[in-house]
């Protein structure tokens, strides 16, 4: 993600950090997201935008 306060998708962000061939309805990247929300703590850095996808 960009810290320019744009949203990334998550089909984009599979395809930058997974291989290409991914299966986009794994749940990797929400798994992935959780995680790192996790160590990141308070407050919340990464926000979900509905139906679009992720931001800073």
């Amino acid at each position: 993600l960009e810290a320019d306060g744009g949203t990334v998708s998550a089909e984009e962000l599979l395809e930058r950090a997974w291989d290409a061939n991914a299966d986009p309805f794994t749940g990797a990247v929400r798994v992935c997201m959780s995680k790192l929300r996790a160590k990141l703590g308070e407050p919340a850095l990464i926000r979900t935008v509905q139906g679009v996808g992720y931001a800073l």
